[in-house]
């Protein structure tokens, strides 16, 4: 048994959206923090979201239809964060124009008060005009879309960004103000006062295969779906506060949608929306809203595709075959529990916060936009109830992330000298921010500027680049969290499974026995979640 430390103030187990936020809080307020996630950092729902950061137009409509406050509440809460999240991240997101094809002069009106009410919820912290683009201008940005008794397209503004990437943002930033975050290490066992009050935790190093013990003021348990089953552990009657609720995305080629702006279909057979998304060079699809189990590695089921299929066909010429989807994936969503509500969807996307008789504080619900708000709730509340005596306000609202320091323009000139081509320079500036010029750094020193698969813009640079700067262990987690190529295309990921795993394993001195094994792992957890 090895302690690591005897006195953090926090321990936040979960490595997902709402634990990074809490972890970079809690980190600039002054507080010794720790973070423990059991797979890799947002190896969960955290990194299957639509990739939007949103008030939500679902969730207006909503408000208006059922005079529903928590719903009004939500949007103008989103509306917020949203402007907060594109300046703090404002290379790793940026704003995208989202259109409404609409079918009928009703809905057209309907969808025009709609967004109005919108963009007047937002006031100072609206991000762009909302538009009218006629049939004939319709039929040009989006000539797959089916013409017939279309009358015209609305469009608004809402924000975009890659998921896991802005959780390893946010990591780094707070790594670089003294926290500590750990991958592959699983809470497995809680420690107590003689009064029965958690004094800390035991977990177990995956990697480094040894297990640790802390000891901290307070555990705040951030696991998402995995919520319910933290609180078991440390309380075997605890009755069960999540609804959990599966959501997928399919991905196709980016000339499905023929443009960089997105649509929105506002009428599914079932009440529902679906977004149709430029995202890494591609198109991305979703999503569906069905109840279900907690499930570690859960995959978009045949029927959830084919659901998803359906109703997009409905609105495009070229209709959309399984053939065509490149990748898919399933999410999690970890709503709260409300018995009045029959199906998940009509579940509001708020957060909460509960304490059990232990003293275990779990955080649940919420959505990726809010996931700032969650944090500084959080961190208010342990200073309200006495778990930490008060130091620094928040201060995240104005607080840069790491690689968001320079502007986009900025950064293009920074590369523009180095030989590769302009989509790798592209996808450098996407997926690291200022960071970019460090990926080539390692590039230019080891002369190597060699392609991970042919028809992708990654360099091998970013491995070695990954394994130093943003917590890979595994290639799984390169694959995946860091170059998101699984969610893209899952046949040239597997394609490039060896290549990837033989730079790793050259990093971290792996023998034949331990290559093997790693291909072997890094192939079947894509053929699970893919």
């Amino acid at each position: 048994m090895q302690l690591i430390e005897e006195n953090y103030d926090i321990v936040i187990i979960g490595g997902g959206a709402v634990g990074s936020g809490i972890l970079l809080d809690a980190t600039l307020r002054g507080y010794k923090a720790i973070l423990l996630e059991k797979n890799d950092f947002a190896s969960g729902a955290s990194s299957k979201s639509s990739k939007l950061i949103h008030g939500g137009v679902r969730y207006l409509e909503k408000a208006i239809k059922g005079f529903d406050k928590a719903q009004y509440d939500l949007v103008k809460e989103g509306l917020i964060e949203r402007h907060i999240f594109l300046k703090n991240a404002s290379v790793i997101s940026k704003k995208i124009k989202i259109n409404i094809p609409s079918f009928s002069y009703i809905t057209l009106f309907y969808t025009w008060i709609g967004l109005f009410i919108y963009k007047l919820i937002a006031g100072k912290k609206n991000i762009g005009d909302n538009s009218f683009v006629n049939k004939v201008l319709s039929s040009l940005y989006f000539p797959n879309l089916k013409k017939e008794n279309l009358k015209a397209c609305l469009s608004f503004y809402d924000g975009s960004f890659l998921d896991s990437k802005m959780l390893i943002a946010l990591l780094q930033t707070a790594i670089s103000k003294g926290a500590i975050a750990k991958n592959y290490c699983e809470v497995f066992e809680f420690l107590y006062y003689e009064n029965k009050k958690i004094s800390g935790l035991k977990y177990f190093d995956k990697i480094e295969n040894k297990t640790c013990e802390i000891n901290c003021s307070c555990i705040i348990n951030a696991t998402g779906a995995n919520v319910d089953n933290i609180r078991a552990l440390d309380d075997k009657d605890a009755q069960e506060i999540l609804a959990l609720s599966s959501g997928i995305h399919i991905v196709v080629s980016k000339d499905f949608l023929f443009s960089d702006e997105a649509l929105l279909i506002p009428n599914t057979s079932d009440g529902r929306i679906i977004f149709i998304l430029p995202y890494l060079n591609h198109c991305l699809i979703g999503t569906t809203d069905n109840k279900c189990e907690y499930d570690e590695n859960i995959k978009a089921k045949d029927e959830e595709i084919a659901y998803l299929l359906d109703e997009v066909n409905k609105y495009f010429t070229k209709p959309l075959k399984k053939e065509d989807i490149l990748s898919s994936w399933s999410g999690i969503r970890p709503l709260i529990k409300n018995d009045n509500k029959n199906k998940t969807e009509q579940i509001v996307r708020e957060h909460s916060i509960n304490i059990s008789k232990n003293g275990l504080v779990s955080i649940v619900g919420g959505k990726w936009t809010t996931y700032r708000k969650m944090a500084e709730d959080m961190m208010d509340f342990l200073v309200d109830k006495n778990y930490l005596e008060k130091r620094k306000l928040c201060e995240t609202k104005k607080y840069k992330l790491l690689g968001n320091e320079e502007k986009h323009k900025d950064l293009e000139k920074l590369i523009s000298f180095y030989a590769i081509s302009k989509r790798t320079k592209e996808s450098l500036i996407t997926l690291y921010g200022n960071n970019a010029t460090v990926v080539l750094n390692i590039a230019s020193e080891l002369n190597n500027f060699e392609l991970i698969h042919k028809d992708f813009p990654y360099l091998k640079a970013e491995i070695i680049y990954c394994v130093e700067y943003e917590f890979v262990k595994k290639p799984i987690d390169f694959l995946c969290g860091r170059i998101g190529l699984c969610f893209v295309n899952k046949e040239a990921s597997l394609d490039s499974v060896d290549a990837v795993c033989l730079e790793i394993g050259k990093l971290y001195n792996w023998d034949d026995e331990r290559l093997k094994k790693e291909i072997a792992e890094c192939k079947e957890y894509i053929y699970k979640n893919f």
